[in-house]
Order: C-alpha cells, then sequence, then structure tokens
C-alpha cells in the first residue's frame, strides 16, 4: 500500500525522530522546573509572579552557556563523521572547564544586578522582595545548570538521547517532592519562607542533575576526560568554539534580551492580572515549539556527521524533511493547546481573578478565557513561523553559514518583537495582543529568510573542520 506523503516523510526520517523524541521529552522536562515551582505558587499570585520575573532575568544570563555547549555538540558531531577522535577527546575539558568559569561569572553578576533589576523592569512593590528571596537561592544552581548543559551536548553528539532525558527526569521529581513538602507538608510557614524552600528545591535538584549527567557520561560513553588535554592549551579548538558559540550565542542574547524588554512593555501597558496570564499562556505555548527544538537538535548531530562525510547533498535534504516534520508537529499542538485553553486559563486564573489586589479591574472568569484563546490564534500562526526558524537557524549554523542568521536574528528581534509590540502595547492600548503580534511577525520573518538562505545553498562553501585535522 502506497503511503501518503506526510506519512512517507516521517517514515524516511526515521532516524532523525528517533533521536528527537527523547531530546523533546527532555526539553519539556528541562524548561518544566521553573514553571513547576509557578504552577505550584496558583494559590498564591504574588509568589508566581516572582518566580516568573526571576525567570525571566535568569533566562537572559543562561544563554552563556551554551556558548561552548551548542559549539562543541556541532564540532564533535562533525569530527566522529571525519574519525578526529583526538580533536573530540580536546573538546571535552575545555567545555567543561570555560563553562565552570562562565558560570562562576553569571551567579556573581546576578547577585549584584538583583538590587536594582526588578526596579528597572517595573515589578510591583509587593513583588520584588519574593524575587529577590528567590534569585539568591536559585542563583547558585546555574553553576550546576551548566556543567551539566555541557555533558547533555556531549551526550547527544553521541547520539546517547535517552540519558539526558532520564537526569531530566530525575531533575524534576527531586523538585516537585521538595516543593511539594515545603508549600504543603510543613505546616505555618509564611509566603517568604516558602519562596526560599523553593527556590532550595531548584538549588538542590540541579545539583543532583549535574551529579547524574556525570555519571551517565562516564557509564555510557567510557571516555575519561583528562585535564592534560589542554596542555599545551587548544587555542584553535578555543577558537573554532567561539566561532561557532559567540554569535550563535550572542544571537539568543539578544533574542532573550528583547523578550526581556517586552517583559517591561507587558509591566508597564498592563495590570498584574494580565501579567499573570501572559505568563502562564507563555509556559504553555512553550511546549509546542519544543518538538521543533528537538527535532532540530537531533538534526545537527546527523547533519553533522554528514557534514564531516563532506555528503552535503543529504544534509540538505534532511533540514528540509526537519522543517517540514516540525511545522506539521507545531501546528498540531497549536490546535490541541487553542482548543483546550478558555476552560484551562479559566481555571488557572480563578485565584488571582478573586484576589482583590491582584484583580484591579474586577473582572471576571471569562475575560481570562477569551482572552487566552485570541491569543492562541495568533500564537498558531506565530509557531509556523518559530518550528521554520528553529530547524533552518539550526542547520546554518551546523553548516557554519552564522553570519547571517545571527544579524536577521538581532535585526528581526529588535524592530518586530520589541518595536511593534511597543508600538501596539504602549501606544495602542492593545495590552497582551500587541506583544504576541509583534512576537508573531518575528518569528514569521526570521523563519522565512532562514528558509531562503538554506536554499540558496550559500551554505555549502563553508567548512568548520578546515584546519583541525592537521592540528590535532
Amino acid at each position: 500500500m502506497k503511503k501518503l506523503p506526510i506519512f512517507r516523510l516521517f517514515y524516511e526520517n526515521l532516524e532523525t525522530i528517533k533521536l528527537a523524541l527523547p531530546v523533546f521529552i527532555e526539553l519539556i522536562l528541562g524548561v518544566s522546573i521553573g514553571y513547576i515551582n509557578q504552577f505550584m505558587f496558583a494559590g498564591i499570585p504574588q509568589a508566581t509572579n516572582a518566580v516568573g520575573q526571576v525567570n525571566q532575568v535568569t533566562n537572559i544570563f543562561i544563554v552563556s552557556f551554551s556558548v561552548l555547549s551548542t559549539s562543541s555538540l556541532i564540532l564533535i558531531s562533525q569530527l566522529r563523521g571525519n574519525n578526529n577522535l583526538d580533536g573530540i577527546k580536546k573538546i571535552y575539558p575545555l567545555t567543561l572547564f570555560l563553562n565552570l568559569i562562565i558560570s562562576l561569572i553569571v551567579c556573581f553578576i546576578l547577585l549584584i544586578i538583583s538590587l536594582f533589576i526588578f526596579n528597572l523592569m517595573g515589578v510591583d512593590a509587593q513583588i520584588i522582595p519574593l524575587a529577590k528571596l528567590y534569585l539568591y537561592i536559585s542563583a547558585p544552581s546555574l553553576i550546576f545548570f551548566s556543567l551539566n548543559q555541557a555533558y547533555s551536548s556531549f551526550l547527544r553528539a553521541n547520539k546517547k538521547m535517552v540519558e539526558p532525558t532520564i537526569i531530566s527526569f530525575l531533575t524534576n521529581i527531586v523538585n516537585i517532592i521538595i516543593s511539594a513538602i515545603v508549600l504543603w507538608g510543613i505546616p505555618n510557614l509564611n509566603i517568604e519562607e516558602k519562596v526560599i524552600g523553593v527556590g532550595f528545591a531548584t538549588l538542590i535538584s540541579r545539583f543532583i542533575s549535574y551529579i547524574a549527567s556525570y555519571l551517565f557520561f562516564r557509564l555510557s560513553i567510557k571516555e575519561k576526560i583528562s585535564l592534560k588535554e589542554l596542555k599545551p592549551f587548544p587555542w584553535l579548538y578555543l577558537k573554532k568554539q567561539l566561532k561557532i558559540g559567540l554569535p550563535t550565542a550572542g544571537e539568543t542574547l539578544s533574542y532573550n534580551l528583547s523578550q526581556f524588554v517586552l517583559v517591561i512593555i507587558v509591566n508597564l501597558s498592563c495590570n498584574v492580572l494580565d501579567q499573570n496570564l501572559r505568563t502562564y499562556i507563555m509556559t504553555f505555548t512553550s511546549i509546542i515549539y519544543l518538538f521543533a527544538n528537538g527535532s532540530g537538535i537531533a538534526m545537527q548531530v546527523i547533519e553533522g556527521n554528514l557534514l564531516g562525510e563532506n555528503n552535503k547533498e543529504k544534509a540538505s535534504k534532511l533540514v528540509i524533511d526537519t522543517g517540514k516534520m516540525a511545522r506539521i508537529v507545531s501546528f498540531i499542538m497549536s490546535i490541541i493547546v487553542l482548543s483546550i485553553s478558555f476552560p484551562v486559563f479559566s481555571s488557572l486564573m480563578a485565584s488571582a481573578v478573586d484576589d482583590p489586589l491582584i484583580n484591579v479591574n474586577n473582572v471576571d472568569y471569562y475575560y481570562c478565557g477569551i482572552t487566552a484563546v485570541y491569543c492562541l490564534l495568533i500564537n498558531v500562526v506565530l509557531e509556523q513561523g518559530r518550528a521554520t526558524n528553529l530547524v533552518y537557524v539550526k542547520g546554518l549554523e551546523t553548516a557554519g553559514d552564522i553570519t547571517f542568521p545571527v544579524t536577521s536574528s538581532i535585526l528581526t528581534s529588535w524592530i518586530l518583537t520589541v518595536g511593534v509590540s511597543a508600538l501596539l502595547c504602549l501606544v495602542f492600548d492593545l495590552g497582551i495582543y500587541g506583544s504576541f503580534i509583534g512576537a508573531c511577525l518575528d518569528e514569521c520573518v526570521r523563519g522565512i529568510s532562514f528558509y531562503i538562505r538554506w536554499k540558496k545553498g550559500t551554505w555549502k562553501k563553508f567548512n568548520l573542520l578546515r584546519g583541525l585535522k592537521e592540528n590535532s
């Protein structure tokens, strides 16, 4: 029986799907640790807002950990395709050592800027003390998070996709158990003590995830990481990693900064009720694009092997097929979330609607539900652009075509996400609708431009491994 084109597409790319599914699950579990805290605080709207504001700040800096983690995945996969095992042995300790240094610096910066950042963001005065408490406790966990990211990239580059998923699951289970004990198991705790407890839950769970990732690497890869590989210091490998990692991290940093500014715009143009509603909507929509992100990561490993073998035609077809699959899955998931949005968001916002300190306009459940529906209608289009964007940007970066996607992303993030959203929210008073329209334009324009760039084939002239073989 002849397969329908859509089924044939997925069947022909089973290797990508097999690698992508565990990554997809891992990404869901990975991002949920911060969101779980918010949902567990659902009955305490001030704490929900505080944790959400801290997540916005830390997300800006988390991108710095991906400078070497992302580039190590790309280089290891290409070096393995090129059979350069000596080069791989240098990348492992180099990535871990520098990620540790970067995470220590980030932790210090977060503690310093906590003195003024929440005022700058326009966070409500009642929320700021709670946000600071959560940040002080959870910030050191980023050290373990950065090391875990490095080990995850090593595992993925070796096609070990299940192990990071198990680690994420373990992390979330520990976090949920500790948070539940703090919130519901210990009587008579005030709101500040509960926020501190949940902060420690994040810290402990991320420490355990680091230990687990180290053990999985030793057991599954069976390669010893030695600092001796850094003598003499592998400057050429560092240069290659920074050539890939810095621009891509710069692009992600620019995106996160634009999202940070967008939060400020929303905070200035909306009350706390609408801010909380947007936080919940963003939480749900973040799950939608994770398949596209996961399939893009899986694709990078296969693409890297193909490029290491100099098989560019297969690499081209791989990226195009992955983009199609990502759009199909994103569309289906967008429709599912849209279909359940009214009852879900009406229920989630119930405590906020009943709180006179949060619901200053005295709106009802219907307002929250219908607002979510309209935002998620816009999001259906947004996710098509984002799925295309996520896959093709990874395809271009893995091939070494880095400058174009970085420049395009920076321009569209600030012109469309920030510029258009500020115009619609602050001038035309469209509230959170304006923020979704601006973000939708950004993702779609970027997705289209990256697709055109890939089809033109400019990426075929780049070679990330040039100069490494003879200098291993």
